[in-house]
C-alpha cells in the first residue's frame, strides 16, 4: 500500500475550515435544531465541494465562460436599450474611431458633434474615395471604421446596378480589412431622399433598392450592417429643405443606429 498522501486542492483546504467555523458556531450558540441545521449545512457544503473537485477544469471554464457571455450580452442589451431610447449622449461612446462618407456624413462634425479629424469625408465622396483615402485610414488605424456613402454613388453613373455597386463596394472592404485586419467595419445603410431632391436627380427614387442590396451582401460577407432607414418615416421633419442633408437633431439618432450596429457584433 502506498504512504503517498492524496494531494488535497488548496482552494479546497480553503473552504473547508470556513464551512467548519461556521457549523461550530451555529452548535455552541444555538441548540439542537441550530446543530442539526449546521450538520446539513456542512454536509451539503462539503458534497458540493467534493463535486467541484471532480470536475473537469475545461468544464468549469466553460460553463464560467458562459456567465460572463451572458453578463456582457445583458450590458449589451441595457447600453441598446439607452441608446434607442435616447437615455444615453451616443457620440460619448465613440472613441476609436472613423467616420468616412459624403456630405451628410460631413455633418457629424460640421455640428460638432465628432472630431474632424477623424471623419474622412467630403461633398462627392463615393465609396472610391475610401481607397483614395486608404493610407489615412491605415495610419489612423481606428478600431472601428464607419461607412457613410450612397447618395452620390446612386447618381453619378459610375455603377450601372445595384449589383454592381455592392460588388466594388464588398471588394473595398476587403482590401480595408487586409489593411487593418484588427478594425472593425460598420456599413450605414442608405438614407433615403425627400421632395424636392428628386427634382435634381430620379436616379435617387433608386436608393431603397440599392441599399437593401447592400444589406444582403453585407449579410452574405459577414459584415456588420446598420439600416437606420427607419429613421426616415420617424423624423421626417429632420431633413434639410433640399431633401438630401439633415438637420443636427437628426445626427445623434444616426449615431445611435451606428454603435447598435457594432454593439451587436459577435
Amino acid at each position: 500500500m502506498s504512504n503517498r498522501r492524496r494531494e488535497f486542492p488548496i482552494w479546497l483546504a480553503l473552504a473547508a475550515p470556513v464551512l467548519l467555523i461556521a457549523a461550530l458556531s451555529i452548535v455552541f450558540l444555538g441548540g439542537k435544531d441550530e446543530k442539526a441545521a449546521a450538520d446539513s449545512s456542512l454536509d451539503a457544503g462539503i458534497g458540493y465541494l467534493e463535486v467541484l473537485e471532480k470536475k473537469d477544469p475545461a468544464e468549469v471554464m466553460a460553463v464560467r465562460k458562459q456567465i460572463a457571455e451572458r453578463k456582457l450580452a445583458a450590458q449589451r442589451d441595457q447600453l441598446v436599450t439607452q441608446l434607442t431610447s435616447g437615455g444615453m449622449d451616443p457620440f460619448s461612446m465613440f472613441k476609436d474611431y472613423c467616420i468616412m462618407g459624403d456630405s451628410r456624413a460631413v455633418g457629424f462634425w460640421y455640428h460638432g458633434y465628432l472630431d474632424k479629424s477623424r471623419c474622412i469625408a467630403d461633398g462627392g465622396h463615393t465609396i472610391r474615395d475610401i481607397t483614395a483615402n486608404m493610407d489615412a485610414l491605415v495610419a489612423m488605424n481606428p478600431a472601428t471604421v464607419y461607412l457613410c456613402y450612397g447618395l452620390n454613388d446612386t447618381s453619378i453613373g459610375y455603377w450601372d446596378s445595384a449589383e454592381q455597386y455592392v460588388g466594388e463596394y464588398m471588394q473595398i472592404i476587403r482590401e480595408v480589412k487586409s489593411r487593418l485586419p484588427d478594425t472593425t467595419v460598420v456599413v450605414s445603410s442608405i438614407l433615403p431622399a425627400r421632395d424636392p431632391a428628386f427634382e435634381r436627380s430620379k436616379k435617387w427614387y433608386n436608393i431603397p433598392d440599392w441599399s437593401a442590396a447592400l444589406e444582403a451582401a453585407c449579410k452574405e460577407n459577414g459584415v456588420l450592417f446598420a439600416n437606420c432607414d427607419s429613421l426616415a418615416d420617424k423624423y421626417p421633419n429632420l431633413w434639410d429643405p433640399d431633401g438630401i442633408h439633415f438637420r443636427k437633431e437628426f445626427y445623434p439618432y444616426w449615431a445611435s443606429c451606428l454603435l447598435v450596429a457594432t454593439l451587436m457584433e459577435g
